[in-house]
């Protein structure tokens, strides 16, 4: 029993550490999307109210325009490090989904990216994260809300190192939402016991672990 342990430690360990930071992403290309300009300006409009096109730049590889589709990586890890650093506002969760045509507008149905849903509760409205079957409430409801700074100040951004024990199953999810490899350190129960550096705070990480 301890040997078959051992081996699937092993090979979780040789599966994982060959895991990237860099996230690959592919968007659908449009009128408005057009050359190299336009896609760091859609990166940069969908992450930050700040001009950081030129930092955003040092961070991308592989680009490749197709006839239909706009494909690159990103450096993910980096690029908020840097942007935390220099004082920025962002937001650089889900990537893949923030840069979709209309994700900024509430009551949308993308079946895997989340929605800002306008719904009713006790006479009042309140605007929800939705994703899935899951809402979360966001705050109360006012005309002027603006579902791109609501984005923008979802999660706080302060760099902290934690552990945590996880399924094994959700070890590709923290990659992709923390940019960073996490260290496994143990395995117990069932659970991976790792350890990882990312802009969440202990409560945020199992919220996206579990919300998404």
């Amino acid at each position: 029993m301890k040997f078959i342990l051992f081996v699937f430690l092993i090979s979780i360990f040789f599966s994982f550490k060959n895991l990237s930071a860099y996230e690959e992403i592919s968007i659908q290309k449009t009128s408005n999307l057009k050359n190299y300009q336009d896609l760091l300006d859609i990166i940069n409009i969908s992450v930050t109210d700040e001009n950081t096109s030129d930092i955003i730049e040092n961070y991308l590889y592989n680009i490749n325009f197709s006839s239909s589709k706009i494909s690159f990586e990103i450096d993910i890890s980096e690029l908020s490090k840097n942007l935390y650093q220099k004082g920025y506002k962002f937001n650089l969760f889900m990537m893949n989904c923030s840069l979709k045509a209309n994700f900024f507008e509430f009551n949308q149905n993308f079946k895997h990216c989340p929605n800002f849903k306008v719904l009713k509760y006790n006479q009042e409205k309140f605007i929800y994260l939705n994703f899935k079957d899951k809402n979360y409430r966001l705050k109360k409801f006012n005309s002027v809300d603006d579902p791109h700074k609501l984005w923008i100040d979802f999660l706080n951004k302060n760099l902290n190192y934690l552990q945590s024990n996880i399924d094994p199953n959700n070890y590709n999810k923290i990659v992709k939402f923390t940019g960073n490899n996490p260290k496994i350190l143990s395995y117990q129960n069932n659970l991976v016991k790792i350890e990882t550096k990312s802009y969440f705070s202990e409560k945020q990480f199992q919220f996206l672990l579990n919300f998404f």
